[in-house]
């Protein structure tokens, strides 16, 4: 069993269709039918000795997925808590005969059941031998499909970094020990080092399946590996290259990184940078924040170059020489004492596509070393903070948004309308700006009270920003019509609005279901929902 693909497929985003491999089974998922959001996934084993015998489709929110069609021999179990996840389809052999043996491959189809499909899923899945050992897996599959939701960006970085000293060389082998920080909630990652040889030497990947509750929902910490690193000679250049998906812009960097030999420690110059999601202002164009750090024990000098206006990801030797190809529009002198940092500020114009990829590459100088040199490549998304469905009734229906951190007291209200799918979107504009400099932007502590004119409100607790959540980014309600004084209690007083209104025509507060006129219909729904939320 071999776990393969990873760097290859994270910065492949195909419309309608993805794939990934681990563990030697291709998952192909296909967005085949937008009419009743329905998907299609192929699930082909390429293992010579193991069996796939259960699939899961996990999501976080109840009630939204449903299987449309499942392979023959094949149960289907909503709703099974295999998962720290509860809300999933399982898909299971009922038998070993009806297994997807080496080389064989099945079909699945499911939907979602709301006309704001997510384009995001988790998919696990486990594998069994003759001998019947199991083993599980999970990853998770980006859809993209022609809807503008909240997105997770693509991010790499490559680190080439000079040996110590070998005077330094005591008892035993040398160590490369190096702690790398996400900063913003990253959901899959691949940290790989490789010797002056090109050889790998230690790899680790995330998600992997731990003891149950077996997934969360995102990763945000330190990695910190300990690479035996025998055979290292002074001025070897070693790299270390992550590949990860991270929120709409994010952060990433070294804590720490050095050499060990015996009881000598080397430190190498470490940054760690970090991007704010863009501000649109009124003309278009989008400014765009990127901090700086050291985060070690030596100062850091050096350069910095930057390119903004990259169309896809780059990894591997391609990101390594992307100064070959593009000429950076950013060129910063980097002068930072430990604990340091520094603000760069630019703005992308109005004609820049929503999506673009920044090149980045950092050299870091320390005393007559060679230098220890960064390059990363960053997807940048125009995308929403925040995005809601209202349901049956929602169409073109006023709704206010109010925001708030409430451990800090940070928050703003946005007044927006709901497209004719009922979906509302919020974006961040110039005047924003506290919300992405509030210490608590990438965690989930965002308090969201959704008020749908006419409608009760409802409030969402412990979100993330931006998106909602890490799987379905939509804060779903439904509504509860009624509340035309907006107390959020249907009353009598709501009833008395609806009767001193009745006949009118045009925008009114009292014409609940927006068709023009305050009739029976408005006074209906009133009655029906009479009491509720008092």
């Amino acid at each position: 069993m071999r776990w393969k693909g990873w760097l290859g497929i994270l910065g492949m985003l195909i419309l309608w269709s993805h794939c990934w491999t681990q563990s030697n089974v291709l998952i192909t998922i296909n967005y085949i039918n937008p009419l009743i959001n329905e998907y299609q996934m192929t699930v082909q084993n390429n293992n010579t000795s193991w069996s796939v015998d259960q699939v899961h489709v996990l999501y976080t929110t109840p009630d939204v997925l449903q299987a449309t069609s499942t392979p023959p021999g094949w149960a289907n179990s909503p709703d099974v808590p295999w998962d720290a996840i509860p809300y999933n389809l399982r898909f299971e052999a009922s038998s070993p005969a009806n297994r997807i043996a080496p080389g064989q491959s099945q079909v699945f189809k499911f939907r979602t059941i709301t006309p704001t499909p997510s384009e995001d899923f988790y998919i696990q899945f486990r594998v069994v031998n003759a001998a019947n050992q199991t083993k599980e897996y999970a990853f998770r599959v980006k859809v993209l499909q022609a809807i503008d939701v909240p997105k997770d960006a693509p991010t790499s970085s490559l680190t080439e970094t000079p040996a110590g000293n070998v005077a330094g060389f005591g008892p035993g082998d040398p160590i490369l020990y190096l702690n790398y920080g996400f900063f913003t909630p990253t959901t899959q990652f691949l940290i790989q080092t490789r010797d002056a040889n090109s050889q790998l030497r230690d790899s680790v990947f995330y998600p992997e399946i731990p003891e149950p509750p077996h997934l969360r929902r995102y990763f945000e910490g330190d990695v910190i590996r300990e690479v035996n690193a025998a055979g290292a000679q002074q001025n070897d250049l070693w790299t270390i290259e992550v590949v990860a998906t991270q929120w709409c812009s994010g952060a990433m960097g070294w804590n720490e990184l050095y050499w060990v030999y015996g009881q000598e420690r080397f430190d190498r110059p470490t940054v760690q940078w970090r991007f704010t999601p863009s501000i649109r202002q009124a003309d278009g164009s989008r400014r765009v924040r990127l901090t700086l750090r050291n985060a070690g024990r030596t100062p850091i000098v050096g350069q910095f170059w930057m390119f903004t206006q990259g169309s896809r990801a780059l990894t591997g030797d391609a990101l390594r020489r992307w100064r070959q190809q593009f000429q950076p529009d950013v060129l910063r002198r980097i002068d930072l004492p430990p604990g340091g940092g520094a603000d760069i500020h630019f703005t992308l114009p109005s004609t820049a596509p929503a999506g673009r990829f920044f090149y980045g590459e950092f050299e870091l100088r320390q005393g007559n070393l060679p230098p220890t040199r960064v390059y990363f490549s960053h997807q940048e998304f125009d995308a929403p903070l925040l995005i809601g469905y209202l349901g049956a009734g929602g169409a073109n229906r006023p709704v206010q948004v109010r925001i708030l951190n409430p451990n800090s007291g940070v928050g703003i209200t946005k007044t927006l309308t709901a497209n004719p799918n009922a979906v509302w979107r919020a974006r961040l504009q110039a005047g924003d700006e506290p919300l992405i400099q509030d210490a608590g932007f990438y965690e989930p502590v965002w308090r969201v009270r959704v008020k749908p004119r006419g409608a009760l409100s409802r409030t969402f607790e412990e979100v993330l920003l931006p998106g909602g959540d890490t799987l379905d980014p939509y804060l779903r309600i439904r509504l509860v019509l009624g509340d035309v004084d907006e107390n959020d209690c249907i009353n009598d007083a709501d009833l008395l609005q609806v009767l001193l209104n009745f006949g009118a025509r045009g925008d009114n507060p009292a014409d609940l279901n927006l068709d023009g006129v305050v009739n029976d219909a408005d006074l209906l729904l009133v009655l029906l929902n009479f009491g509720a939320g008092c």
